[in-house]
C-alpha cells in the first residue's frame, strides 16, 4: 500500500512542530504525527540526517501501529511502499535498501522507502533548551526506557566510566504514557546519585488519531533516532548504548506460531547489524552497543554494578508488554500484568536475585491464570512458556530455533543457546520455588 508523508508548507503544532500528515493513496489523511519538539531541551539543533532518520522512524513507528495485521493478505505480513521528504535526498536514496532489509527485519513486513526534497525545517528553535544542565564530558547516549534492563543498564555505565556524563533518552507515546511516569520516577536518584553526570531528554514521539495496532514492532527504531537526536544536538558522535538482556534480545521462539514477526526483534543482534549499515551509508557516526546482550533478565540484576542503587529503584521500573489491558486482570491497581513473556522473564530474575516481591495483574504462580484459556489473549504467553519449559529443547535445538528467527553469527550461536538454557533454567526455579502443583505439572517439574 502506498503512503506519502506530507510536511505543511506553513502549518505548526502547538509546539511549534510542523504539521506532518501521512496520506494513503487516495489522498487521505491516515494520521498526523506528534512530536513534543519543546522537550529535547537541546544546545543546539541536530544535524540533517539526524532529523531525516527521526521523521523516518516517526512515520514507520505511526504506520506500525496504524495499519491493522489482519487487513494483510496473510492477516499478518503489511506491504508498505513509503514516499518521506528528507533533507539529504542523495545519501537517503543511496541507502534505500539497507534502509528497506532493516525495517523490514525489524517488523516483519515488507517496506519500501521513497525520498524527495523537504521544503521546509522539522525542528527549530523550540528544540533548544533554555538552561542546558553542566554536566562531565559525554561519553555516550543511551536509551532510557524506564524498564529494568534500561536501569541496571544505566547504572552499570556510570559506575564503570566513572569520570564520563551520559545522555538519557527517552521516548513516550502520547496514547500510552505509563514509560514517561517511569522515566520520571527512576530520574530524580539517578541524578542525586551520579551528580553533574546525566542530562536527559525525554520526548513525546507519536501520532493522533486512530492506533488499533498494538504489536509496536517499530518503537525500537523511533526509540534510536530520539537518541541519535539528542546526542546530535548535544555536539556528541560515539557510543549509543541499547542496553537489553539477551533473551530478550534474542527472543527464542517459544512454538512454531512464533516465529518471524510474530517475535519482536527490538534489540537481535541482526537488526543492529542492519541498522549499523543504514547509518554508515548516511554518516551516522553512533555505534550501537548493548552490554547486556550475553546475560540472562537473571544476570542483570543480580551483577548490576550498584546493588544498593538497584535494588532502591527497580520496583519502579516496569518490563510488562501488556500494561494497559487490564480487563482480565485479578489486581487492576498495579502496573504489570504478570503473564507476558516480559513479566514472566522479570519474574525469574528477581526470584533469582531474592527481589520477587512485587504485585502483578495475575500472579501465574497462585493459580489467577487460566492456562485453558484459549478465547482471550492473557495466557498465550504462559501457555507457550510451559510447553518450552516442559519440552526442554537442547542446546543443538536452541539454536536451530534462533536461526529461524533472524541471521546471527555462528561464532556466537553455541554462546546465545547456552543464554537460553540458563534463561529458562530461572523461570524453571522461580516455577519449582512457587508455582502452584498445576503450574509445575504443565512445566514437567517434578513435585
Amino acid at each position: 500500500m502506498p503512503y506519502t508523508v506530507v510536511i505543511d508548507k506553513l502549518a505548526s503544532t502547538s509546539e511549534k512542530f510542523p504539521v506532518v500528515s501521512i496520506k494513503d493513496h487516495d489522498g487521505k489523511s491516515v494520521g498526523t504525527l506528534d512530536v513534543q519538539s519543546t522537550a529535547f531541551g537541546l544546545k543546539r539543533l541536530p544535524n540533517r540526517v539526524a532529523i531525516d532518520f527521526l521523521l523516518i522512524a516517526a512515520t514507520v513507528y505511526s504506520l506500525d501501529k496504524i495499519v491493522l495485521r489482519t487487513d494483510a493478505s496473510n492477516s499478518w505480513t503489511r506491504v508498505f511502499d513509503v514516499t518521506i521528504p528528507v533533507s539529504e535526498t542523495g545519501l537517503w536514496t543511496n541507502a534505500s535498501s539497507s534502509l528497506n532489509a532493516c525495517v523490514s527485519f525489524l517488523t516483519g513486513d515488507t517496506w519500501t522507502f521513497n525520498f524527495v526534497e523537504a521544503k521546509r525545517q522539522l525542528l527549530g528553535a523550540s528544540a533548544i533548551g533554555r538552561v542546558i544542565p553542566k554536566i562531565a564530558e559525554i561519553g555516550a547516549v543511551s536509551l532510557f526506557s524506564g524498564g529494568m534492563d534500561s536501569l541496571a543498564g544505566v547504572i552499570d555505565w556510570l559506575e564503570g566510566n566513572p569520570s564520563k556524563g551520559l545522555l538519557l533518552a527517552g521516548h513516550h507515546d502520547g496514547q500510552m504514557t505509563g514509560p514517561f511516569g517511569d522515566q520520571k520516577n527512576i530520574l530524580p536518584t539517578l541524578r542525586k546519585t551520579y551528580p553533574g553526570r546525566i542530562a536527559q531528554s525525554l520526548v513525546r514521539v507519536g501520532n493522533t488519531g486512530e492506533s488499533s495496532e498494538i504489536t509496536l514492532r517499530g518503537r525500537s527504531l523511533l526509540f534510536i533516532a530520539v537518541a541519535v537526536c539528542v546526542a546530535s544536538g548535544y555536539g556528541f558522535e560515539g557510543p549509543l548504548i541499547l542496553p537489553e538482556n539477551g533473551t530478550i534480545a534474542l527472543n527464542v521462539p517459544l512454538s512454531p506460531s512464533r516465529r518471524g514477526s510474530c517475535s519482536t526483534r527490538t534489540a537481535h543482534p541482526f537488526y543492529i547489524a542492519l541498522l549499523a549499515q543504514v547509518f554508515a551509508e548516511v554518516g551516522l557516526k553512533y555505534p550501537i552497543e548493548n552490554p547486556l546482550m550475553m546475560k540472562t533478565k537473571g544476570e542483570v540484576a543480580r551483577t548490576c554494578a550498584n546493588q544498593a542503587l538497584f535494588r532502591e529503584l527497580v520496583g519502579s521500573s516496569v518490563s510488562c508488554a501488556k500494561r494497559g489491558h487490564k480487563r482480565t486482570w485479578t489486581n487492576k491497581h498495579v502496573k504489570s500484568c504478570g503473564r507476558c513473556m516480559p513479566c514472566i522473564y522479570r519474574r525469574a530474575a528477581l526470584q533469582s536475585a531474592g527481589l520477587d516481591n512485587e504485585l502483578y495483574g495475575s500472579d501465574i504462580c497462585a493459580g489467577e491464570v487460566d492456562f485453558n484459556d484459549t478465547k482471550t489473549e492473557g495466557p498465550a504467553d504462559l501457555r507457550a512458556c510451559l510447553s518450552f519449559v516442559q519440552r526442554n529443547p537442547s542446546r543443538r535445538e536452541i539454536a536451530t530455533l534462533l536461526l529461524a528467527n533472524g541471521s546471527l553469527d555462528v561464532i556466537h550461536l553455541d554462546s546465545y543457546a547456552d543464554l537460553v538454557v540458563r534463561a529458562f533454567e530461572e523461570i524453571r526455579q522461580l516455577f519449582r520455588a512457587k508455582g502452584t502443583k498445576e503450574l509445575k505439572r504443565m512445566a514437567g517439574i517434578k513435585i
